[in-house]
């Protein structure tokens, strides 16, 4: 390949993540020319603790970086780095040598640039120094010591009550209400939830005081995220979808700081794959239509599950999403039958147009991402009624609802359905509860290897599937044995599950 294309290609990937993005379109084919490619396998080191920096600045183009701390006791991992993420920045920082030892996790590819050039523009970028300060400023307390933008303070209510007067931008007519004090956190929360970039702040429900809009909100924290979720839900292509789903995974990636991160991130990254499935379902909407399919002609939803719905990801994912249809007028059942299923597989294909590959959670069989009402509820009555000859706990995530657009009561007349039939057929319940018993985390690791229960030894860990997916489905047996089955958050059941059992949340508090 020519140079000047792998330049080129360079640059464009450079100039979506910072501080890249704010360099001239010159000055970043400098930079992207200055360098070199490199590749590295899983388990291999980039650099060691304490090595002097070489010549170059390098970027994680694709795969995962550890960065870990090496001292007589051992190892310890300090933090994990993904696509975007910059390695080599501890030359800026006190005598220059390498912090942490840099270990992949998985088979990555670098793009080095000169550090000589990348200094340089720090020298003339404001935005590049401000990059490398906020990072010199966190270098000493990486990993688990560091600080979210989620933590930065909220726009003072003074300020905000002086952007009222002055601003002519006119708030939405009816904003969600928010008590003050506010902070960051819980505005970014209350927008992504409402789906508004505004919210209008009183104290303790008595008049309104000032309103505090999303791009107020990113002068103090730095950051969008409710007007990058909107805009990914009003886009009207994958090119213009397609980095502002990046920039959404880096959003949810910089906060996560903290513990008391993680709930946040997970938020960000649900809502935006919600709002992922939303514009797709749009866009292919409007290829079937055009293809002369027809449109629904009966009341529908579209509805997600798994993992997605629960808002267990940081990232996103190929969601599980389904369409419902009322087919209890059976007059257009035919045509309705085949514009859902041409629709299913238009989305599914501007999911895999935008990178995400795979066909979600498995299918049972007899069942399919497009089905009438009348279907649904086949289906979960043949669970429920024969959970073991129907394998309850491999449908288990299929019991997890999240409403992405369309008619809720088409989604609550489904949830109405299976509620009978948990009542008519209780076993279902102890059952999933002692499957969910039979998946459990590792026993111990020992000597880098992680033992199970059954004495079994493997050499590599799932964080997801041994950790996130046990208390997720946990959480859904505590949901379902009190039929509460709007609540398809793992962290909404949870909290719920505190108040049923009072004397084991006092004792996590």
């Amino acid at each position: 390949m020519k140079t000047s294309v792998i330049r080129q290609r360079v640059a464009d990937f450079l100039k979506q993540n910072a501080p890249f993005d704010t360099l001239l379109e010159q000055d970043l084919l400098d930079l992207a020319g200055s360098g070199k490619v490199k590749f590295h396998e899983s388990d291999e080191y980039v650099f060691r603790q304490g090595d002097a920096n070489g010549q170059f600045v390098w970027v994680i183009q694709q795969g995962r970086v550890e960065l870990v701390e090496e001292s007589a006791s051992g190892q310890r991992l300090r933090d994990v780095l993904g696509e975007g993420d910059l390695l080599g920045l501890d030359r800026f920082v006190g005598d220059g040598s390498c912090l942490y030892s840099a270990r992949t996790a998985s088979d990555v590819m670098l793009y080095g640039v000169a550090a000589a050039v990348f200094e340089s523009a720090a020298e003339r970028y404001p935005a590049v120094r401000r990059f490398l300060s906020a990072h010199a400023s966190v270098s000493g307390n990486l990993g688990f010591n560091r600080t979210s933008w989620l933590e930065a303070e909220a726009p003072p209510l003074d300020f905000l009550r002086a952007r009222m007067v002055s601003t002519r931008e006119a708030p939405c007519s009816c904003p969600p209400a928010v008590s003050s004090p506010l902070s960051t956190r819980a505005a970014v929360r209350a927008m992504l939830q409402s789906r508004s970039e505004h919210l209008a702040i009183s104290s303790g429900g008595g008049p309104v005081e000032a309103i505090l809009t999303s791009s107020d909100l990113a002068l103090f924290c730095g950051h969008d995220p409710a007007r990058l979720i909107g805009a990914i839900r009003r886009a009207a292509s994958a090119a213009e979808i397609a980095p502002l789903l990046r920039l959404a995974a880096g959003l949810a990636r910089s906060g996560l700081a903290q513990p008391r991160d993680i709930d946040d991130c997970c938020l960000i990254g649900a809502e935006a794959v919600v709002a992922l499935a939303e514009a797709c379902i749009r866009l292919a909407d409007g290829t079937v239509r055009a293809a002369g399919v027809g449109a629904a002609r009966a009341p529908y939803c579209w509805v997600m599950s798994g993992g997605s719905a629960r808002g267990d990801l940081l990232g996103p994912e190929f969601p599980t999403i389904a369409a419902v249809w009322d087919d209890s007028d059976g007059a257009f059942a035919a045509e309705d039958s085949v514009y859902f299923a041409a629709l299913a597989g238009e989305t599914e294909t501007w999911f895999h147009a935008l990178g995400l590959s795979g066909a979600g959670l498995d299918w049972p069989e007899g069942a399919r991402p497009s089905m009438p009402l009348s279907e649904w509820k086949r289906l979960f009555s043949e669970t429920v009624r024969n959970p073991i000859g129907h394998d309850l706990y491999a449908r288990r995530s299929f019991f997890d609802f999240r409403l992405v657009l369309g008619d809720a009561s088409v989604l609550q007349a489904l949830q109405v359905h299976l509620l009978h039939e948990l009542s008519c057929h209780e076993t279902a319940i102890p059952l999933l509860a002692n499957d969910t018993l039979e998946h459990v985390p590792p026993l111990a690791f020992f000597r880098d290897l992680v033992l199970d229960m059954d004495g079994a030894q493997r050499d590599s860990f799932d964080i997801a599937e041994a950790v996130i997916a046990p208390v997720a489905n946990a959480a859904r047996v505590f949901a379902i044995a009190k039929r509460r089955l709007t609540l398809a958050g793992t962290l909404a059941r949870l909290e719920t599950a505190m108040l049923d059992f009072p004397q084991g949340a006092a004792i996590l508090q």
